[in-house]
């Protein structure tokens, strides 16, 4: 049914008959999941060209997931063509501030990937944040194609200057307070299967990795990215009653240095 959704044009009376009531994605599309500080643009540019409360927020449900036995992740990535402004069935390039409702989060990370947790080592990790950053546009050019690589992060901060060649762009990753850019042990990375067998760029990383992929301790979360998220969502972000939670909003975690930012959506 996605698949239809996403490569034929539809009206929007014939996505109400296929998805009636247009909310099947989550099993109780209006509880309030989260708080949003502020409105929240999701189109192309904003959520693969720009820091993105959502993105951010995202890779720090991964950060924090945990089950028995698994080491605790250190640093946490999620693609910025892995959140969504189609909808199902209206457009959500732009959230207001204030509920964010669960239907929303699935229509937004709609594809349900899973959550991984693997070893890397620094130099890997560096080019795993290099393949994210290779093409974003340098400044004083307009975002066409944005890519859908780019990686929102926590669990650390990073420079970026897009006025470095494509391969050699991340002038800073600090993770845990460390500067990963220099010798070091490796790093407990959280992402999703996607990027690691498929995603443009990053995938070529994994696919290469010394010793293989077997050999990187990589556990896999039960539920979907998308649960993930909405589960940590509802206990940082959404408060009970009688206590008071941050709303999530955007920080500056990636330092984008000469590269072009991108304005609020035009439709």
């Amino acid at each position: 049914m996605r698949l239809l959704l996403a490569t034929a044009p539809l009206t929007l009376s014939a996505c109400i008959a296929f998805n009636e009531p247009c909310s099947g994605v989550a099993e109780n599309p209006n509880e309030q999941v989260a708080s949003l500080a502020g409105v929240v643009y999701l189109d192309k540019p904003n959520a693969r060209h720009a820091n993105n409360a959502i993105g951010q927020g995202a890779a720090e449900a991964f950060l924090a997931a945990t089950e028995p036995g698994v080491t605790a992740s250190q640093f946490a990535v999620i693609n910025g063509g892995g959140l969504r402004g189609e909808g199902l069935c209206v457009p959500r390039t732009i959230l207001p501030a204030g509920a964010l409702k669960s239907g929303v989060l699935h229509e937004i990370m709609l594809f349900e990937n899973r959550l991984l947790s693997l070893s890397v080592t620094r130099e890997e990790l560096r080019a795993l944040m290099e393949a994210g950053a290779a093409r974003l546009t340098p400044a004083g050019l307009p975002i066409v194609n944005p890519p859908g690589e780019f990686l929102h992060i926590a669990g650390g901060t990073m420079q970026i200057n897009c006025a470095n060649p494509p391969t050699a762009r991340v002038t800073q990753l600090v993770v845990g307070g460390q500067d990963v850019l220099v010798p070091g042990p490796a790093v407990r990375l959280a992402i999703t299967d996607f990027n690691v067998f498929s995603g443009t760029g990053t995938s070529d990383i994994f696919a290469n990795l010394s010793g293989g992929l077997a050999s990187r301790d990589v556990h896999t979360f039960e539920p979907s990215d998308a649960t993930v998220v909405e589960r940590y969502f509802k206990t940082h972000y959404q408060p009970p009653t009688g206590q008071t939670f941050p709303s999530l909003a955007v920080d500056n975690r990636i330092d984008l240095v000469g590269c072009a930012t991108p304005g609020p959506p035009t439709n």
